[in-house]
């Protein structure tokens, strides 16, 4: 019997992982570059400005419609640290209309929420942190953004 409910939640687990994607595999600066480029969007390398000693590298890409942010960290603490901070950000300036969603699996953690007309998502891959925010009008297309991404 306990075996049974061993291969059961094994089974389980496996499942839940299988569905929410599992492990996520991170982006170099170059990948990350070569996929946005290939569908057309400019990506600026702002490292150079960027004030904080734990990140390596800041790319921004800038459209009519959105903004993203792709950020590698010194480490995978450092980006975990960081995501949770801009994901504190983003819940302490919901309205009063809000909804988010929030995934944290193995490698990564997602958060995405819409508040007062305006949509913002963050995700950690590892030591990399990608950060969008645009009017809920294009949170479609900035989902689709982040799935090309794998992120």
């Amino acid at each position: 019997m306990k075996r049974i409910a061993l291969v059961v939640l094994i089974a389980i687990i496996a499942l839940a992982l299988v569905a929410c994607g599992g492990p996520r595999e991170v982006l170099s600066v170059e990948e990350f570059t070569s996929r946005m480029e290939a569908e057309g969007f400019s990506v600026e390398d702002l490292t150079h400005v960027w004030q904080d000693p734990f990140v390596e590298t800041f790319l921004l890409v800038e459209t009519g419609d959105f903004e993203m942010q792709f950020f590698v960290f010194e480490s995978e603490a450092d980006a975990r640290a960081s995501f949770s901070h801009i994901k504190g950000l983003f819940e302490d300036a919901r309205g009063s209309s809000s909804s988010h969603t929030e995934t944290n699996i193995a490698n990564f953690n997602r958060f995405r929420q819409t508040t007062d007309g305006r949509f913002e998502a963050i995700t950690r891959v590892e030591d990399t942190l990608v950060v969008a925010q645009t009017s809920a009008e294009n949170r479609a297309d900035v989902n689709a953004v982040f799935d090309l991404l794998g992120y």
